[in-house]
């Protein structure tokens, strides 16, 4: 036997051992194989319980940039229209006076493909319902609130329940030459046997510049309206200030467990005593 061909034994040898640990292996030593492909994702959820196409109740607190500030577009009509597509699992919008466009969802923020609208999605533990900002940044603004609205045969016609929920909205006062904000929360208690509803809302005013806040107190609900077996409900704020003031909305889900509304409330500033106009939308759940 050659040199040359013992080298070649001995070589291929070691290298047996080698894969084998040492000498006193008996395994035989394997490449891991490469980890497996991330799961598709799939984009975020603006109604996470929406499963089947549908287009979403709609209700909020618009306005146009060239009308009057403190007077709130609250009809739908004025409202931005959003619906779940089942078989691209995606969503489309329909702005006002417009036709229906895809959008894209990058957490909280919703676009269109060339970004003209713009949704600014408020975190919250809703299924049924969703509350945002949104505009063109030319034409028209709002808050708004949608969500699978609550069939008839859904609403409990005995018993009570209370919903606690949370504000979004935008107010006609200025302060360091931007528009301040309201949020804070809202409580509404409901009879459905006796058909009553009554509740209070808490605002608060903020600025978006310094983060500044005041907040405007307790205010009770009076006139309302609610019947009992009715999707719908509405009513005023308890306040003698001039401006435009009232809520509205109706229950999410399959058996009421959330609700969706739309308010606008005169208020008295802290800043400088002076009358002005809020208005937005509202979240809430059982």
């Amino acid at each position: 036997m050659t040199k040359s061909i013992v080298r070649l034994i001995l070589a291929a040898s070691a290298l047996t051992l080698a894969a084998c640990g040492g000498g006193g292996g008996t395994e035989i030593a394997t490449i891991p194989p490469p980890p497996p492909p991330p799961p598709p994702t799939s984009p975020q959820a603006i109604i996470p319980a929406a499963t089947t196409s549908q287009q979403f109740a709609a209700v909020g607190a618009s306005h146009s940039f060239d009308h009057n500030s403190q007077t709130p577009l609250l009809d739908s009509d004025h409202q931005l229209q959003v619906r779940y597509i089942q078989s691209s699992n995606s969503y489309e919008i329909e702005f006002p006076e417009s036709a229906w466009e895809p959008v894209l969802v990058q957490g909280n923020t919703v676009t269109t493909p060339q970004g003209g609208i713009r949704m600014s999605i408020r975190p919250t533990d809703s299924e049924y319902s969703s509350l945002f900002s949104w505009g063109d940044g030319a034409t028209y603004f709002g808050f708004e609130a949608i969500g699978i609205a609550t069939p008839a045969s859904g609403v409990p016609v005995t018993g009570s329940a209370n919903y606690s929920g949370q504000t979004a909205g935008s107010t006609s006062e200025i302060y360091l030459n931007s528009p301040l904000g309201i949020r804070g929360p809202i409580e509404l208690s409901f009879d459905f046997g006796l058909g009553t509803l009554s509740g209070n809302i808490s605002p608060t005013i903020f600025s978006y510049v310094d983060s500044s806040s005041n907040a405007l107190g307790t205010i009770s609900f009076t006139n309302t309206v609610y019947s009992t077996g009715s999707t719908t409900f509405s009513g005023k704020f308890d306040t003698n200030l001039p401006g435009v003031n009232s809520f509205s909305g109706l229950f999410t889900g399959p058996h009421a467990e959330e609700l969706i509304g739309n308010f606008a409330l005169p208020y008295q500033s802290p800043i400088d005593n002076q009358t002005y106009q809020a208005d937005g939308a509202f979240v809430g759940a059982k």
